[in-house]
């Protein structure tokens, strides 16, 4: 597991966008999940990228569906509504970007990583919340369950 990271921040996101709260053992949990469903989109962009002759992974490489570029966007009307700096994910993507250093990543990428970074977060929520929608304090057993299906889907 990782260490913790960017805890208020993901507390905040979680909070304010699912309505779960989080303690700092499952805030790491999610952090590895995203950490994991992040580094598998960036390599099957790489795989795309190479495809294509390079190996600078671009926003085009990236297998984003329809339904993941409505929840960045979601995502980035919500953030701005709430206008909250808790909401700036900084110190959880500083970290991420050490586990996925050695992708070579291109500038529309690192633009968005930020938000697709949080989208994957929410993701990670959503899926727990649709598998249990009363959820309010998620367990170990839900959060790997959530990346069962991720695991699906990413």
């Amino acid at each position: 597991m990782t260490r913790i990271v960017g805890y208020t921040r993901l507390e905040t996101l979680y909070k304010k966008f699912l309505g779960i709260d989080l303690d700092k053992g499952r805030a790491e949990q999610i952090i590895d999940v995203s950490s994991r469903k992040l580094r598998d989109l960036l390599l099957a962009g790489q795989k795309r990228a190479y495809a294509r002759g390079d190996d600078i992974v671009e926003w085009i490489d990236l297998p984003v569906t329809i339904a993941l570029e409505n929840t960045i966007e979601e995502y980035r009307r919500e953030r701005e509504r709430l206008g909250d700096p808790r909401l700036d994910l900084q110190p959880i993507l500083a970290y991420l970007e050490e586990e996925i250093s050695g992708i070579n990543i291109g500038e529309t990428v690192k633009e968005n990583l930020q938000d697709l970074t949080a989208t994957i977060l929410l993701l990670t929520g959503r899926v727990m919340k649709i598998v249990d929608p009363k959820i309010r304090k998620p367990s170990k057993e839900d959060i790997e369950k959530a990346e069962r299906i991720l695991n699906l889907t990413i």
